[in-house]
Protein backbone atom coordinates (compact mmCIF):
# COMPACT_ATOMS: atom_id res chain seq x y z
CA UNK A 1 0.00 0.00 0.00
CA UNK A 2 1.38 3.26 -0.73
CA UNK A 3 2.31 6.27 1.67
CA UNK A 4 -1.09 8.22 0.35
CA UNK A 5 -3.49 5.92 0.59
CA UNK A 6 -1.70 4.71 4.17
CA UNK A 7 -2.05 8.97 4.77
CA UNK A 8 -6.01 7.91 4.42
CA UNK A 9 -6.66 4.77 6.10
CA UNK A 10 -9.76 5.12 8.91
CA UNK A 11 -10.19 1.12 9.52
CA UNK A 12 -7.86 -1.17 9.23
CA UNK A 13 -8.02 -5.33 10.48
CA UNK A 14 -4.71 -6.97 11.00
CA UNK A 15 -3.55 -10.89 11.48
CA UNK A 16 -0.12 -11.19 13.26
CA UNK A 17 2.29 -12.85 11.11
CA UNK A 18 4.90 -15.66 12.74
CA UNK A 19 7.86 -13.10 11.83
CA UNK A 20 6.93 -9.82 13.26
CA UNK A 21 7.64 -8.53 16.45
CA UNK A 22 4.98 -5.49 16.78
CA UNK A 23 2.01 -5.08 14.24
CA UNK A 24 1.38 -1.72 12.95
CA UNK A 25 3.12 1.11 11.55
CA UNK A 26 0.98 3.76 13.53
CA UNK A 27 3.60 6.63 12.21
CA UNK A 28 1.90 5.77 8.48
CA UNK A 29 -1.54 5.81 9.76
CA UNK A 30 -1.96 9.21 10.82
CA UNK A 31 -6.40 9.27 9.93
CA UNK A 32 -6.03 5.58 11.52
CA UNK A 33 -9.24 5.48 14.30
CA UNK A 34 -10.18 1.64 14.80
CA UNK A 35 -7.86 -1.23 14.30
CA UNK A 36 -8.51 -4.73 14.78
CA UNK A 37 -5.51 -6.94 15.73
CA UNK A 38 -5.94 -10.46 15.65
CA UNK A 39 -4.00 -13.60 16.69
CA UNK A 40 -0.11 -12.77 16.55
CA UNK A 41 3.04 -14.77 17.10
CA UNK A 42 4.89 -15.61 20.55
CA UNK A 43 7.05 -13.00 18.66
CA UNK A 44 4.42 -10.06 19.48
CA UNK A 45 5.15 -8.00 22.46
CA UNK A 46 4.22 -4.63 21.82
CA UNK A 47 1.26 -3.17 19.11
CA UNK A 48 3.89 -0.96 17.80
CA UNK A 49 7.73 -0.36 18.73
CA UNK A 50 8.75 2.93 17.43
CA UNK A 51 5.29 5.10 17.72
CA UNK A 52 6.21 8.67 19.13
CA UNK A 53 4.43 11.60 20.58
CA UNK A 54 1.73 13.15 18.61
CA UNK A 55 1.93 10.19 15.96
CA UNK A 56 -1.74 8.45 17.00
CA UNK A 57 -3.99 11.72 16.71
CA UNK A 58 -7.33 10.19 15.29
CA UNK A 59 -7.11 6.49 16.95
CA UNK A 60 -10.60 6.31 18.86
CA UNK A 61 -11.24 2.45 19.10
CA UNK A 62 -8.81 -0.05 19.23
CA UNK A 63 -9.76 -4.09 19.26
CA UNK A 64 -6.35 -6.46 20.39
CA UNK A 65 -7.75 -10.32 20.72
CA UNK A 66 -5.00 -13.38 20.76
CA UNK A 67 -1.84 -12.54 21.47
CA UNK A 68 -0.09 -14.71 24.62
CA UNK A 69 2.96 -11.91 24.96
CA UNK A 70 1.57 -9.17 24.11
CA UNK A 71 2.89 -6.50 27.15
CA UNK A 72 1.93 -3.65 26.49
CA UNK A 73 0.49 -0.95 23.21
CA UNK A 74 3.66 0.76 23.10
CA UNK A 75 7.12 -0.19 23.73
CA UNK A 76 7.94 3.26 25.13
CA UNK A 77 4.59 4.12 26.38
CA UNK A 78 3.29 7.96 27.53
CA UNK A 79 -0.61 9.62 28.19
CA UNK A 80 -0.27 12.15 24.72
CA UNK A 81 0.09 8.95 22.48
CA UNK A 82 -3.40 8.24 22.72
CA UNK A 83 -5.38 11.39 22.98
CA UNK A 84 -8.41 10.51 21.48
CA UNK A 85 -8.50 6.78 22.29
CA UNK A 86 -12.19 6.23 23.80
CA UNK A 87 -13.18 2.29 23.28
CA UNK A 88 -10.79 -0.92 23.84
CA UNK A 89 -11.38 -4.61 23.59
CA UNK A 90 -9.01 -6.98 24.83
CA UNK A 91 -9.75 -11.08 24.09
CA UNK A 92 -6.74 -13.01 25.74
CA UNK A 93 -3.49 -11.10 26.15
CA UNK A 94 -2.71 -12.60 29.48
CA UNK A 95 0.30 -10.42 30.18
CA UNK A 96 -0.61 -7.18 28.89
CA UNK A 97 -0.93 -4.07 31.24
CA UNK A 98 -3.17 -1.07 30.54
CA UNK A 99 -1.06 2.22 30.30
CA UNK A 100 -2.35 5.32 31.80
CA UNK A 101 -4.89 6.02 29.18
CA UNK A 102 -6.78 9.46 29.84
CA UNK A 103 -9.01 9.28 27.21
CA UNK A 104 -10.78 5.92 27.59
CA UNK A 105 -14.05 5.59 29.05
CA UNK A 106 -14.88 1.85 27.80
CA UNK A 107 -13.29 -1.04 28.21
CA UNK A 108 -14.62 -4.66 28.02
CA UNK A 109 -11.80 -7.73 28.70
CA UNK A 110 -12.78 -11.47 27.91
CA UNK A 111 -10.68 -14.33 28.92
CA UNK A 112 -9.17 -12.37 31.56
CA UNK A 113 -5.84 -12.95 33.88
CA UNK A 114 -4.70 -10.83 37.07
CA UNK A 115 -2.34 -8.52 35.55
CA UNK A 116 -4.75 -7.46 33.18
CA UNK A 117 -7.37 -6.57 35.67
CA UNK A 118 -4.85 -4.97 38.35
CA UNK A 119 -3.81 -2.65 35.39
CA UNK A 120 -7.38 -1.97 34.98
CA UNK A 121 -7.01 0.81 37.69
CA UNK A 122 -4.50 2.63 35.43
CA UNK A 123 -7.97 3.99 33.82
CA UNK A 124 -9.18 6.30 35.55
CA UNK A 125 -11.80 8.20 33.28
CA UNK A 126 -13.76 4.63 32.66
CA UNK A 127 -17.13 5.00 32.70
CA UNK A 128 -18.03 1.62 31.29
CA UNK A 129 -16.24 -2.19 32.42
CA UNK A 130 -17.19 -5.37 31.63
CA UNK A 131 -14.89 -8.53 32.43
CA UNK A 132 -15.52 -11.82 31.85
CA UNK A 133 -14.32 -15.70 31.85
CA UNK A 134 -12.17 -16.44 34.54
CA UNK A 135 -11.70 -20.39 35.86
CA UNK A 136 -9.21 -19.60 38.58
CA UNK A 137 -9.60 -15.98 40.33
CA UNK A 138 -11.23 -16.27 43.66
CA UNK A 139 -11.35 -12.61 43.92
CA UNK A 140 -10.10 -9.77 42.83
CA UNK A 141 -7.86 -7.30 43.07
CA UNK A 142 -8.39 -4.80 45.68
CA UNK A 143 -6.52 -1.99 43.97
CA UNK A 144 -8.78 -2.67 41.08
CA UNK A 145 -11.93 -0.19 41.70
CA UNK A 146 -10.42 2.77 43.94
CA UNK A 147 -9.12 4.76 40.84
CA UNK A 148 -11.96 4.42 38.73
CA UNK A 149 -14.25 7.36 40.32
CA UNK A 150 -15.86 8.01 37.09
CA UNK A 151 -17.10 4.09 36.49
CA UNK A 152 -21.00 3.83 35.56
CA UNK A 153 -21.41 0.46 34.14
CA UNK A 154 -20.03 -2.57 35.31
CA UNK A 155 -20.49 -6.42 34.28
CA UNK A 156 -18.73 -9.35 35.55
CA UNK A 157 -19.73 -12.66 34.13
CA UNK A 158 -18.57 -16.45 33.52
CA UNK A 159 -15.96 -15.85 36.71
CA UNK A 160 -16.86 -19.37 37.86
CA UNK A 161 -14.45 -19.35 41.12
CA UNK A 162 -15.25 -16.12 41.93
CA UNK A 163 -16.39 -16.05 45.79
CA UNK A 164 -15.80 -12.86 47.15
CA UNK A 165 -15.30 -9.36 45.73
CA UNK A 166 -13.15 -6.60 47.31
CA UNK A 167 -14.32 -3.83 49.22
CA UNK A 168 -13.08 -1.53 47.44
CA UNK A 169 -15.92 -1.85 45.46
CA UNK A 170 -17.24 0.86 48.01
CA UNK A 171 -15.12 3.61 45.87
CA UNK A 172 -17.55 3.58 42.88
CA UNK A 173 -19.66 6.05 44.08
CA UNK A 174 -20.83 7.03 40.00
CA UNK A 175 -22.17 3.45 39.53
CA UNK A 176 -25.61 3.19 37.92
CA UNK A 177 -25.55 -0.29 36.89
CA UNK A 178 -23.77 -3.54 38.78
CA UNK A 179 -24.46 -7.06 36.73
CA UNK A 180 -23.20 -10.06 37.53
CA UNK A 181 -23.76 -13.50 35.65
CA UNK A 182 -22.25 -16.84 36.04
CA UNK A 183 -20.42 -16.11 38.45
CA UNK A 184 -21.48 -19.57 40.02
CA UNK A 185 -18.96 -19.67 43.36
CA UNK A 186 -19.71 -16.21 44.44
CA UNK A 187 -21.45 -16.24 48.21
CA UNK A 188 -21.84 -12.42 48.95
CA UNK A 189 -21.25 -8.97 48.06
CA UNK A 190 -19.42 -7.08 50.58
CA UNK A 191 -21.06 -4.93 53.17
CA UNK A 192 -18.83 -2.12 53.51
CA UNK A 193 -18.62 -2.18 49.59
CA UNK A 194 -22.22 -2.12 49.04
CA UNK A 195 -22.83 0.78 51.32
CA UNK A 196 -20.65 3.36 48.53
CA UNK A 197 -22.90 2.29 45.91
CA UNK A 198 -24.76 5.41 46.75
CA UNK A 199 -25.94 6.20 42.96
CA UNK A 200 -27.08 2.42 41.96
CA UNK A 201 -30.34 2.38 40.23
CA UNK A 202 -29.73 -1.06 38.47
CA UNK A 203 -28.67 -4.74 40.57
CA UNK A 204 -28.69 -7.73 38.51
CA UNK A 205 -27.90 -10.94 39.53
CA UNK A 206 -28.47 -14.01 37.38
CA UNK A 207 -26.80 -17.37 37.52
CA UNK A 208 -25.04 -17.00 40.44
CA UNK A 209 -25.75 -20.90 42.57
CA UNK A 210 -23.93 -20.11 45.56
CA UNK A 211 -25.24 -16.80 46.36
CA UNK A 212 -26.50 -16.86 50.24
CA UNK A 213 -28.00 -13.47 51.37
CA UNK A 214 -28.07 -9.93 49.72
CA UNK A 215 -25.79 -7.59 52.04
CA UNK A 216 -28.09 -4.79 54.72
CA UNK A 217 -26.86 -2.24 52.66
CA UNK A 218 -29.16 -2.41 49.86
CA UNK A 219 -31.78 -1.13 51.60
CA UNK A 220 -30.14 1.80 52.46
CA UNK A 221 -29.53 2.43 48.50
CA UNK A 222 -32.26 5.12 47.83
CA UNK A 223 -31.61 5.21 44.28
CA UNK A 224 -31.85 1.66 43.57
CA UNK A 225 -35.08 1.48 41.37
CA UNK A 226 -34.39 -2.22 39.84
CA UNK A 227 -33.32 -5.42 40.85
CA UNK A 228 -33.51 -8.82 39.04
CA UNK A 229 -32.38 -11.96 40.27
CA UNK A 230 -32.47 -14.80 38.19
CA UNK A 231 -31.41 -18.35 38.90
CA UNK A 232 -29.78 -17.51 42.29
CA UNK A 233 -31.80 -20.27 44.97
CA UNK A 234 -30.33 -19.83 48.16
CA UNK A 235 -31.17 -15.60 47.70
CA UNK A 236 -34.62 -17.10 45.74
CA UNK A 237 -36.29 -18.71 48.41
CA UNK A 238 -34.63 -15.84 51.12
CA UNK A 239 -37.07 -12.97 49.48
CA UNK A 240 -40.24 -14.37 49.48
CA UNK A 241 -42.63 -11.10 50.07
CA UNK A 242 -43.45 -10.03 53.66
CA UNK A 243 -41.98 -13.02 55.52
CA UNK A 244 -38.93 -14.59 54.42
CA UNK A 245 -35.04 -12.93 55.57
CA UNK A 246 -34.18 -10.78 52.92
CA UNK A 247 -37.42 -9.33 52.35
CA UNK A 248 -36.96 -6.14 54.47
CA UNK A 249 -33.60 -5.60 52.48
CA UNK A 250 -35.55 -4.91 48.89
CA UNK A 251 -39.24 -4.08 49.79
CA UNK A 252 -38.26 -0.35 48.93
CA UNK A 253 -37.17 -1.31 45.29
CA UNK A 254 -40.31 -0.31 42.78
CA UNK A 255 -39.03 -2.69 40.38
CA UNK A 256 -38.47 -6.65 41.61
CA UNK A 257 -37.75 -9.30 39.04
CA UNK A 258 -37.05 -12.36 41.11
CA UNK A 259 -37.41 -16.15 39.56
Amino acid sequence: MNQSVLKKVVSITIRGSENCSSLLPFGELPCLESPELYTGSAEVEYVEEDAHPGRLPSLRKLVIWGFDNLKGLLKNEGEEQFPVLEKIMINWCPVLIIPTLPSVKKLNVYVTDATVLRSISNLRALTSLGIRYNLEAISLPEEMFKSLVNLQYLKISEFYNLKELPSSLASLNALKSLQFEFCDALESLPEEGVKGLTSLTELSLQYCQMLKCLPEGLQHLTALTTLTITQCPIVFKRCEKGIREDWHKIAHIPYLDIE
